[in-house]
């Protein structure tokens, strides 16, 4: 029995850390059991349930074992097993023919954060460099939220997560994240900190299971968000409990926002919302009553919306207003990634070798569909993700795929949408049998994925692959492509702080903070001069999409896509397939149905001017009148593809250039 550090790579808040038992010498299941540290203060000892038996996804039957070459038309998983040499030998050759007759930069490295390890993400981009080629950049998640609270604080990050639990912290006011089913481990910290007595505060546009812990609720629909908090802002400046003396020394600007605040009309966003005063008073007081005691965890949802980064921004408002930052028991918890940087910074370009070549030419992620659909990119690759499931507006992406003059290469752990329309699919190893650094970005700090023995000898880590097809294209003799995967972990591990390094080598990682720490203590952020920028502050923005929101059809729907609680995007469909008939389904108000004559169990036509499907009509009392939802990233394995996403525009949020999800309006009606 050989034990080994393990952290879970998926894209997800947890970056679970634990031991994996492993049996070295076993035929095939080497990999045995993984039992999760107790002594990290977010694992806490246990797994979520999406992937608590993890050694029935790496050993399951369906997994790629060998490179495949495509014998079907594009659009259906129809292949022939190729040895893997072979595999990288025609890729290599047909590198060469296209940039003999074409360009690099006609060949596209597409990834995302699927496996988010350090290496498996940028080491790639070692070989994508060598060529010259095109590589995708920005995100389809919570970029928005970030740039908007960068515009304020001149970071994303300011508040250490674990702070949920502190005496300090008498209010947690949770909106937008359904964190029972999609953040286990925050959800554990509420409930400890609601067990010493702190309060509880539920805002979102369902409710979601947390809603029976809180105190006071309140549901919203979608992209009304900023709106509510407008109603707060207000509610505090009418009763003048800001925070002047924080206002002055922290921020530059403060009095143009009062005036925008003041401009603020409660009562017309109060019908706006459907919301009677008297409904959220008692909300807004516990609040304004827990000033300087109060913390705000806001989801990524919020910020899927053309204006996403703007409502982020509108929220954070309340807590600068209060003066709730920099004190324990307060802040705003978002993405923490940004804490990482000063010691990750230099491990990212030692693993990418970004000054080993020029600067890369690069495409939008979220408008690859668009981007493909010129004759300018001959040669694609794609790792780490999984597009034809994730990005938005698919019935041009899946067009865009289908180019007779389009060469694409996919890694996979299975085949997946995605894969439909690859000509090559090379078979991946799992996180479990690579080595890798993980930098979580919900708690901040590094850990590190000790690599067991994978028992299927075609399978590659994303570096081994390309390492390979550097070898094919004569570049053996290239620094950039000397080092194997452990020893880059190796030489990132002493490119470290001393004390970041010992603890990672001696207990597997490190974190930024402990339970007590504040960060910003000293009130100074990291704006050009220290201040929080108020003075930019509009609450003039997406009107128009606001009047289409509210001047719907009856059988128009805002539309909700949330992940299901027991898959990640398209993730761990092969050890969940009990629940994948609910990606066949639409859920609405059982009120809708009845107004609109429509029988919960039929099947309904769902339309917009982008897409058009089927779906089966079944009813869900957490939603609001008016909200439909749908699951989104279905794994293979359904009769019909009925991805949501084919409603959903390419239409980027405005700051960020993330994906706006949250914007879509759906017509339902009837089969003919």
């Amino acid at each position: 029995m050989t034990n080994r550090i393990g952290t879970c790579s998926k894209d997800c808040y947890g970056s679970c850390i634990f031991i994996g038992e492993w049996d070295d010498q076993a035929r095939e299941r080497t990999f045995l059991k993984a039992n999760p540290l107790k002594n990290h203060p977010f694992t806490n000892g246990f797994f979520c349930e999406k992937l608590a038996k993890r050694e029935s996804l790496i050993y399951h039957p369906e997994r790629l074992k060998n490179a495949l070459i495509r014998v079907g038309k594009k659009g259906e998983n129809s292949f022939d097993i190729v040895p893997v040499n072979e595999a990288i030998r025609i890729i290599a050759e047909r590198i060469k023919e296209i940039v003999l007759s074409s360009r690099e930069r006609s060949v596209v490295g597409v990834y995302n954060a699927g496996n988010n390890g350090l290496l498996s993400r940028l080491a790639p981009l070692r070989f994508f460099g060598k060529l010259g080629a095109t590589i995708t950049t920005g995100g389809i998640c919570n970029e928005g939220g970030c740039a908007g609270l960068t515009e304020l604080f001149g970071t994303y990050s300011t508040t250490n997560p674990l702070q949920i639990t502190d005496p300090n912290t008498h209010l947690i006011v949770n909106w937008g994240s359904d964190v029972v089913n999609r953040n286990i481990h925050t959800y554990k910290l509420i409930k400890k900190a609601i067990k010493n007595g702190s309060h509880l505060i539920s805002i979102d546009s369902r409710k979601t299971p947390i809603f029976k812990d809180a105190d006071q609720s309140v549901v919203l629909n979608p992209g009304m968000d900023h709106l509510f908090a407008q109603v707060i802002l207000k509610t505090i400046h009418e009763k003048k409990v800001h925070d002047r003396d924080f206002l002055i020394k922290t921020s530059k600007g403060y009095e143009k926002l009062l005036l925008e605040i003041e401009r603020i009309n409660k009562n017309e966003i109060l019908d706006q919302l459907k919301l009677n005063f008297d409904e959220v008073k008692e909300l807004i007081d516990l609040i304004i009553k827990n000033k300087h005691h109060t913390i705000f965890n806001i989801g990524y949802g919020i910020q899927k919306d053309f204006f996403g980064g703007r409502i982020v921004q509108t929220i954070a408002l309340i807590q600068i207003l209060l003066g709730n930052l920099g004190k324990p028991g307060t802040g705003i918890i978002y993405s923490q990634s940004d804490f990482n940087k000063q010691f990750l910074n230099p491990l990212i370009n030692y693993i990418s070798q970004n000054n080993s070549y020029k600067p890369f030419n690069k495409i939008r992620l979220i408008n690859l569909g668009r981007e493909l659909s010129t004759n300018h990119y001959k040669m694609l690759f794609i790792y780490n993700f999984n597009p034809v499931s994730s990005l938005p507006n698919q019935n041009q992406l899946k067009k865009s795929l289908l180019r007779s003059n389009l060469f694409t290469v996919v890694q996979e752990l299975f085949l997946t949408e995605t894969t439909k329309y690859a000509d090559i699919v090379i078979p991946s190893k799992f996180d479990l049998e690579s080595d890798d650094l993980i930098a979580p970005y919900y708690i901040p700090g590094i850990s590190i994925n000790q690599a067991g023995p994978c028992p299927y000898e075609n399978c590659l880590t994303n570096y081994e692959f390309y390492k390979k097809l550097a070898l094919e294209m004569s570049w053996q003799k290239l620094t950039l492509f000397q080092e194997d995967d452990s020893e880059i972990v190796q030489k990132c591990l002493k490119l470290l702080p001393s004390i970041i390094r010992k603890k990672v080598k001696s207990q597997g990682f490190h974190l930024q903070f402990t339970p007590e720490d504040v960060p910003y203590e000293n009130l100074q952020f990291p704006t050009a001069d220290g201040k929080i920028k108020l003075n930019q502050i509009s609450f003039d923005f997406g009107t128009k999409t606001l009047n289409e929101k509210m001047q719907r059809s009856m059988n128009e729907f805002l539309l909700l896509t949330p992940s299901y609680k027991y898959f990640l995007h398209s993730q761990l469909g092969q050890i969940n397939s009990k629940f994948i008939k609910v990606f066949e389904n639409i859920y609405l108000n059982p009120s809708d149905i009845n107004l609109l004559k429509l029988k919960i169990g039929e099947r309904i036509k769902v339309s917009n001017n982008i897409g058009k499907a089927d779906y089966i009509l079944k009813d869900l009392e957490s939603l609001n009148q008016g909200v439909a939802l749908i699951y989104s990233g279905s794994p293979m394995g359904l009769r019909r593809n009925n991805n949501p996403n084919i409603f959903i525009s390419e239409r980027p949020e405005e700051l960020g250039y993330s994906g706006s999800y949250n914007s879509a309006i759906v017509k339902i009606e009837k089969l003919e």
